[in-house]
């Protein structure tokens, strides 16, 4: 049996993955890749956990830009979305635990503040064994995928259109339960929908999500501005 087949695989109810107050949050890793400790967070990345199945229902996000790119039109505009306009993501139930969809919880407007957060940009989800942007990480993977991420005329989602992006995210134990560490890339798309990084040794952002109730209560209590948001009740579900 191979390294990755040899490690437990851990649902995501599992009470070991709960690590009690002093954990990691979504906030802490957030102020993690504020601060520059990339390898603190390239340490947690390449050893995270295996998981049986995607996650699925709402996440609280957060998100930290790590370079800029050679256009400042495009540094600042995806620096405005995911600084500003973004709180997280929501993930589809499906036939399939390991493919589905979902959306990001993401401002209706960008130039009213208390615009309503509505779940926009839409992409689909994977749970791979491995992938070529994260070499050797021994756990398995989430990918998130935006070739066909539009939903309405939202501004947000032409402007991500010109700038197409690509995630992987790994679950590390948190405070709450598991939470995802999640690294971002800039490149292109092609006409079947597979991307190619523009630069695959170098993100354009980390992100973090948390899909445990606390996680969402503590957004709500002490990382909101106020807005409503747009909920989808219930979760909708992808037969595949």
């Amino acid at each position: 049996m191979n390294e990755k087949g040899a490690m437990t695989s851990y649902d995501h109810d599992d009470p070991s993955l709960r690590t009690g107050d002093g954990g990691l949050t979504i906030w802490v890793l957030q102020k993690m890749a504020q601060e520059k400790r990339f390898n603190e967070l390239d340490n947690l990345f390449n050893n995270g956990l295996t998981i049986n199945a995607l996650p699925v229902g709402y996440a609280a996000g957060t998100a930290a830009r790590v370079f800029d790119t050679d256009n400042k039109v495009i540094t600042d505009a995806l620096d405005y979305l995911t600084g500003r306009n973004w709180r997280g993501k929501v993930f589809f139930t499906s036939n399939d635990k390991r493919v589905s969809e979902g959306r990001n919880r993401m401002k209706e407007s960008l130039v009213r503040s208390h615009s309503p957060i509505v779940p926009m940009s839409k992409f689909t989800t994977r749970l791979l064994d491995n992938h070529p942007l994260a070499p050797g990480v021994p756990s398995n993977l989430v990918i998130l995928n935006y070739a066909d991420l539009r939903t309405r005329p939202y501004v947000q989602e032409r402007v991500l259109s010109m700038v197409p992006v690509y995630d992987v995210q790994v679950a590390v134990r948190g405070q709450y339960g598991p939470i995802f560490i999640g690294k971002t890339w800039l490149g292109k798309y092609d006409k079947q929908g597979e991307f190619t990084a523009s630069h695959p040794d170098r993100l354009i952002a980390w992100y973090f999500l948390d899909f445990n109730a606390e996680a969402l209560s503590e957004q709500r209590e002490n990382h909101w501005d106020g807005s409503d948001e747009e909920l989808l009740e219930p979760i909708p579900h992808v037969d595949n």
